[in-house]
């Protein structure tokens, strides 16, 4: 029953100072020590019809600066409180990504220098995760959706109002198509975001809907969505005494 949900999720998961901007979560890039909190909830099906829910928060934080070659670096972290069905969990990822590549037109996980791990259905604490460039390169597409690059097919949305912690306010935003292939597995996603200047990080909600197949087979569908419900400038990190 957990297959698809979980599958998805981890794909899924699987952020003012300046204009840099990428295309998940990050379309400005604040002072170190924002962060923004989403309320989370997703809906789905199994290929055999069976519901499934997830819900929470998902909290992005900027906690801390340094310089890598001359280079100056954010610690970006993606923290998720959540509930799978009945079984709630944590997941935290904290990556130093160069600010360059929190730019548009920039992919920042084609640069991440380093990523630690923390679930707590994981035994043993938080984790470096090694060698980013080999094998586990794989690893950082599971924040493909949140941390993404330039899309390819994207179409401009005209202002609605929406409703969040900033109040009612008028929002802008995109749409976007993707197909990616992650071994045997096909997922086919749209996304549609909107975007607002006062948001800490731009965003003020994030949708994705997906389809998931394996060799043309249908496995389900699972739709994702984030509202922005609350911010702050006093982040700090659930994952200390990382370098």
């Amino acid at each position: 029953m957990h297959a698809l949900c979980t599958l998805t999720f981890m794909v899924l998961l699987t952020l003012v100072t300046s204009t840099a901007q990428a295309e998940g979560l990050i379309h400005q890039l604040p002072k170190d020590g924002v962060w923004v909190r989403f309320d989370l909830e997703g809906k789905g099906t199994e290929p055999n019809g069976v519901a499934v829910t997830l819900s929470g928060t998902i909290t992005i934080s900027s906690v801390g600066t340094t310089e890598v070659d001359g280079e100056q670096c954010r610690w970006i972290e993606i923290s998720t409180e959540g509930k799978r069905d009945d079984q709630a969990f944590t997941d935290i990822v904290k990556l130093l990504i160069p600010e360059s590549q929190l730019a548009e037109g920039k992919d920042p996980l084609k640069r991440v220098l380093k990523i630690w791990h923390k679930h707590s259905q994981i035994p043993g604490g938080a984790k470096q995760i090694e060698d980013l460039s080999g094998q586990n390169a794989r690893y950082l597409q599971k924040f493909r959706p949140f941390l993404h690059g330039p899309f390819e097919k994207v179409q401009k949305l005209d202002k609605v109002p929406v409703d969040s912690k900033l109040g009612k306010v008028d929002c802008d935003g995109y749409s976007a198509s993707e197909e990616v292939e992650m071994g045997t597995i096909l997922m086919n996603s749209q996304y549609t975001i909107r975007l607002h200047k006062s948001a800490p990080f731009g965003v003020v909600t994030w949708e994705a809907e997906t389809e998931v197949s394996q060799e043309g087979q249908p496995l389900g569908t699972m739709i994702t969505q984030l509202k922005l419900s609350d911010f702050g400038k006093d982040a700090k990190s659930a994952i200390p005494d990382t370098e």
